[in-house]
This record gives C-alpha cells, structure tokens and sequence, in this order.
C-alpha cells in the first residue's frame, strides 16, 4: 500500500510539472546574439538600475564608470548623481561627473528601497515605507512620513518623481504622496492599489501634465482634470507620448492613450514579460528565451530568438536589464539596432 501511495504522489508530481506551459512562437524571424561581455556578472536588477558583481552598475544610459563599493546596490541616477545603498542602510551620493562622493549616511533598522534628486533635495522611500526628504545643502530632514508597512513587495519600485515644485512618493502600500519641500506639507494622497499583497507602486511617470501610475494590478491616469484606472494584472509599463503600452501577466500587449482608453492589444499565448525597451519599435523580452518586436501601432510584430551563446537555456534565469538600445543578460550585453 505504501508502494502504491508513492507511486501515485510521483504521478501527481510529474503531471503537475508536465501542465505547465510555454510561450512557443509560430514562426522565429532570427537570433539574437551577444555584442559584447560585462566586467562583470549583473548581481541585482531594480527598476532604474542594474549592479555588477565589481560594483560597477548600468543606469537608464548604459553602463556606468564608477564603482560603489562592495555589497551595495545600485538604485537611481538622478539629478546629476548616482545613489546606492548597502544591504546595512548606508546610502551613498556621488556626483557623476566629478565622481566625488556628496552624502553618505546610514539608517538604522531600515534600507533606502527607491530615491530621486532634484536640486538640494533628495527623495527617499525607505523598506519600512517610511518617506523622507532631505535637503542636502543643510544634511537636515525636511520631511518625514511612516506609512503603512508592507508584507511583500514587486522588485521594480518606483523611484520619486519631481514634479516642478513638488515631490510625488510612490509608497510600498500603493499610494502616491504628493508632498511640497517649501511648506513641509502633504498637499495630496492618491490610492492607486489596494492588493494585501504585493501592491507597491512599480511605475511612475509624468509627461505634458499627464499622471501614469501603476501597481501590479492597477493603472492610473491623471491630469489637473481627469482621472481614470484599469484593473490589470502587470508585468510591466511603458508610457511614451501619447502612448501607454501595459505588458500584463497573461502575455498581453495592451495599447492605450494616456487617459488608459484601451486602442488595440496583441495576445501572446503563455508569454511570460521580463522588460521592455521602447525606440524605433516595442521591443519585449520573453522569459522563454524571446525578444519580441512590435511597430508602435501593435500591427506587426516579429519574434526572434536568444542564440545559444547568449546562456539562456529553455528560459531566462539569470537578471535582464534593458537600458536604451541594449538587453544586458548575465555578463553579456546585446544592440537592438541590429534587428
């Protein structure tokens, strides 16, 4: 009887693992290989920044010439500085073109998770969902915030974003807190998800007066005037002018217009979304090994494949960045104005 029962939970365990499924296009255009190789192993990825093993790092522009030092990670480069942070809490601030070293603190019993710059004052988000902004001129807090505490949160947290003479902080509880440096002051708080779980906010941008936030499993829109949200579960969000383009869960390329008013998606069976690159076309990364490249109408698309070389086997199991026109993968980097 007890054979039995074994051989009866093998069968159950290897038809669960043969139920699952995989994207596998109709028809590949190509294959992608590598241009190039890293100094070093990509060791961490958040939403603005990918750290090497050397700690050196690749921002929104590329890879960087400077390296932070050992067990820190790299968050955001912004306002004319890269800001990291150590697994401890210490943050560091260093002018990107002197390389000179500005601020360097560290917190107790919390970590910066998200940061911005603009001027003297530096915006942080802390893993205790607390929000703090500092005047750097003065090294004094202007303002300080706890917010909720968050259980569990999605990887690509949203770094705070200057919005003239304000500073909006997307919140690990799903709220954007729109705060004015000059009066200290909380001048408006925006509920964008409510999820238990995993509701932090993973995109935030700002382009001619329109608002576009999201959570893992909402989207917000919203100018002076207008205010309007989808419920969708995310992977990821591209907002050019004009344009939204949501990369959801279940391998779909949903195309709308700033106020979210869906125009046209495409549906890619079991795709799985990792990152995506907007430029002359849509380029979307596949967790199966794809790179996915669509016009900006989503009318056409081609599907090419990561060549062997590359180091991705039946998946993409190693960190992936996109930065401009390049996918960094593991210690190798690719151009996308080949294809």
């Amino acid at each position: 009887m007890k054979k039995v029962v074994i051989l009866l939970l093998t069968a159950l365990l290897f038809l669960g693992c043969s139920n699952k499924r995989y994207f596998e296009p109709q028809e590949v255009a190509g294959y992608v290989d590598f241009d190039g190789t890293l100094p070093a192993k990509i060791v961490d990825v958040l939403r603005d920044g990918a750290t090497l093993d050397n700690g050196q790092f690749i921002s929104r522009d590329g890879l960087e010439d400077y390296k932070f030092p050992q067990n820190f990670i790299f968050l955001h480069k912004s306002g004319g500085y890269y800001i990291a942070t150590s697994k401890c809490g210490e943050l560091q601030v260093v002018d990107t073109k002197s390389k000179k070293l500005v601020f360097d603190k560290k917190f107790d019993m919390k970590t910066p998770v998200a940061a911005s710059i603009k001027g003297n004052y530096l915006a942080l988000v802390m893993s205790d969902n607390t929000l703090m902004l500092y005047d750097l001129s003065s090294q004094k807090v202007v303002y300080s915030s706890k917010q909720k505490p968050a259980i569990a949160v999605d990887t690509k947290v949203a770094n705070p974003f200057f919005l003239d003479s304000l500073v909006i902080f997307p919140t690990l509880d799903g709220k954007l807190v729109v705060v004015d440096p000059r009066s200290a002051k909380e001048v408006r708080n925006i509920v964008v998800g409510s999820a238990e779980h995993f509701n932090n906010i993973i995109f935030l941008n700002v382009i001619d007066e329109k608002l576009i936030a999201a959570t893992p499993n909402r989207i917000v829109s919203i100018n002076p005037s207008f205010m309007n949200s989808l419920d969708v579960d995310l992977s990821d969000v591209l907002y050019v002018k004009e344009r939204v383009y949501l990369l959801t869960k279940d391998g779909r390329i949903i195309l709308t217009d700033p106020e979210l008013n869906p125009l046209k998606q495409r549906k890619f069976p079991f795709a799985h979304f990792t990152g995506a690159i907007y430029g002359e076309y849509i380029y979307v990364i596949e967790k199966g090994g794809y790179l996915l490249a669509l016009d900006k109408d989503l009318r056409a698309s081609n599907i090419f494949s990561f060549a062997s070389t590359f180091g991705i086997g039946q998946e993409i199991d190693e960190y992936i960045f996109t930065s401009k026109d390049k996918v960094f993968y593991a210690d190798k980097f690719f151009k996308l104005n080949k294809l």
